[in-house]
Parts: structure tokens; C-alpha cells; sequence
């Protein structure tokens, strides 16, 4: 079972020029709305989400916006703020698939060895 309650990130993040340049644009708003995509990318086994009419619905619920405006936010976090990556039928943030692979890693050789530490 995942682990829902962590996930590593860099508490200055706000500081970043591409967050800085989306909350130029959306407001602090905007800044809840990218954290509410990093949280569900998080919760999914995969860390991506799909292309999906009930994905877009989920995320329209969670930013209480229209499925129209969430569209529009993934759009410009892929294409003007090159925070998100949307290729395949998915769509994603590199910087937290690449920590959660790191920290999966991690786990599953500390389990690893706990299991050769008391196999015997």
C-alpha cells in the first residue's frame, strides 16, 4: 500500500520562475490549483493522470472551475510555464515523478533488506 500522507518537495517553491510566472497569471488561485494537481499526480499509482473526461471532471470539482478552465490551466502549466508534461494519453510533473521513482527506489531497498536481515 502507498504511503498518502508524504511526498518530498522543495518548500521554496514558490520561489521558482516558472510558479512565479503562473501566479503572475492566476493569481495565488493559481498557485492552489497547481498544488491540487501535484497532490492528485501523487495519490496515483503511476503519479500521472489521464486524458480523461472523468479526470478533468475530478479536477473541476477539487479547484471548484469549469472543466473548460482546468483544461486551460494544464494547457499553459505544459506550454507556457513548462510545469506539467502532457504526452500519451497522460499528463504529469517530471520534477515529481522523478523524486517519487527516487523515493519508491528507496523504499523497496529498505524492504529488501529487511526481508534478508530476517529471513533466517
Amino acid at each position: 500500500m502507498k504511503d498518502a500522507y508524504y511526498f518530498p518537495h522543495d518548500s521554496n517553491a514558490r520561489h521558482d520562475p516558472k510558479i512565479k510566472s503562473l501566479m503572475n497569471k492566476y493569481g495565488v488561485e493559481g498557485y492552489g490549483r497547481y498544488w491540487i494537481i501535484i497532490e492528485m499526480l501523487r495519490e496515483d499509482k503511476r503519479y500521472k493522470l489521464e486524458d480523461k473526461k472523468y479526470i478533468w471532471e475530478a479536477l473541476a470539482e477539487q479547484m471548484k472551475i469549469d472543466v473548460k478552465d482546468v483544461k486551460q490551466f494544464i494547457k499553459d502549466c505544459v506550454e507556457d510555464f513548462e510545469l506539467l508534461i502532457q504526452t500519451d494519453g497522460f499528463f504529469y510533473s517530471d520534477s515529481l515523478l522523478k523524486r517519487m521513482l527516487k523515493l519508491d527506489d528507496i523504499r523497496e531497498k529498505r524492504k529488501q533488506a529487511a526481508y534478508e536481515r530476517w529471513k533466517d
